[in-house]
């Protein structure tokens, strides 16, 4: 498989797990990830778009059938530009109201109707030091509620920010059901530097300090233009990276493009053409499994997890094994000796199964981390896979070693 982004992927994961308990990657998740949500009612397939909401305001503004087809027929024709969405909410907020524009956005985008997938729950495990998210829907902070060993801090408006320890969400745009306005319209990007300055700083803060990777997210958001133009006019070249990942199918002048903004693209395309995953949906969803278990793939091997050796990873790509640990890690232990039958079978002799599973003794041994008492999870998997199952074996065969293999 040729994988021309695949270095992009290594320094990724690389800053993600760049010692402590928080690397140094932040993340910035958009509209596509919400496609992940588990659906639970039967008449709801998948989470709305952007998309959706767009015919919808369309339909609300240009019904059909009433001497509005001209215009229909080229709104539909780029609902899915971003600048139509942000044009249209202006159009809509005018003509309704913006509290009009705040219920559209609550009914187009059933929040209580979606559960957070698999992939919500993966991508929140990894050690990011700051989520940042411009969707509305709640599903990453459900993910992180039912997630072990990270405790995330929620941050739905400015003000809630003194006294929010990292790792954080950060909810940029508005948060349902009550956390408004939503921004959508033109006039709500115009308004937000000074809006929501806190936010604004905060995420130049990350961008400057850390590698920021976007995931379902197209980039052409106003607010990460402008953040990123900022940055690249106080660091240039010394800014940190931005990645853009997904299935980004890029002209060679569109990642030019990215290039000159400052944002390296990581176009998953190659690992998943399209002549071959069919269902686009699927595609997608398979394309962010792949790239997120590649991200968790690089996590180094803890000490506290001694006497176990790391654990099985998910096979994903062959350019993309674990990252070396940085110290020794213990290996898998056979916890068992050879019975009577399995002997009769065993090409090794019970002198020398003796001495295989003494040698894995003495290297673990000799990478004990030096604990004065060895916390209960590595007593009881002493106790289970321990050197006991093996006392009478060697009662058995002992004879069969040398006085020296014996000592």
């Amino acid at each position: 498989m040729f994988f021309p982004d695949v270095q992009h992927v290594d320094a990724i994961r690389r800053a993600l797990w760049s010692g402590g308990a928080l690397g140094r990657a932040a993340v910035m998740v958009g509209a596509g990830m919400s496609r992940n949500a588990v659906c639970l009612r039967p008449d709801r397939k998948e989470m709305p778009t952007w998309w959706h909401l767009v015919i919808a305001m369309i339909d609300r503004l240009y019904p059909a059938g009433v001497g509005h087809d001209h215009r229909r027929t080229s709104l539909l024709s780029q609902a899915n530009a971003t600048s139509t969405a942000l044009r249209l909410a202006d159009e809509f907020a005018a003509a309704f109201g913006r509290s009009a524009l705040d219920e559209l956005i609550l009914e187009q985008m059933p929040d209580s109707d979606f559960a957070p997938g698999p992939l919500h729950r993966l991508l929140i495990e990894l050690p990011w030091v700051d989520v940042l998210t411009t969707n509305y829907d709640t599903l990453l902070e459900r993910a992180a509620a039912s997630t072990f060993g990270r405790r995330y801090s929620v941050v739905r408006t400015p003000a809630e920010l003194p006294g929010c320890g990292r790792p954080r969400i950060v909810k940029l745009h508005g948060s349902f059901p009550s956390i408004r306005p939503f921004v959508l319209s033109e006039e709500d990007f115009r308004k937000y530097p000074d809006r929501a300055a806190s936010f604004v700083n905060l995420a130049r803060q990350t961008v400057l300090e850390n590698v920021l990777c976007l995931i379902g997210f197209s980039g052409d958001d106003p607010n990460f233009l402008a953040w990123t133009g900022w940055v690249r006019d106080h660091l240039a070249d010394h800014a940190p990276r931005i990645y853009l990942c997904g299935l980004l199918d890029l002209s060679n002048t569109q990642r030019a493009a990215l290039q000159v903004r400052g944002v390296v693209p990581i176009d998953l395309t190659p690992v998943f053409p399209t002549d071959i995953h069919t269902d686009q949906g699927q595609r997608h969803r398979s394309a962010l499994e792949w790239f997120l278990l590649s991200l968790r793939n690089g996590r180094p091997y803890d000490p506290m997890e001694w006497p176990n050796p790391p654990s099985a990873r998910a096979v994903v790509a062959d350019q993309l094994t674990p990252l070396a640990p940085s110290l020794p890690v213990p290996i898998a232990e056979t916890p068992y000796p050879p019975t009577n039958s399995s002997e009769t079978n065993s090409e090794k002799s019970p002198s020398e199964a003796l001495l295989v599973v003494a040698k894995q003794w003495q290297h673990n041994r000799q990478i004990y981390p030096g604990w004065l008492i060895a916390p209960l999870s590595a007593r009881q998997q002493l106790q289970r896979h321990g050197q006991n199952e093996w006392i009478g074996y060697f009662a058995t065969h002992y004879a069969t070693l040398s006085l020296l293999q014996q000592l």
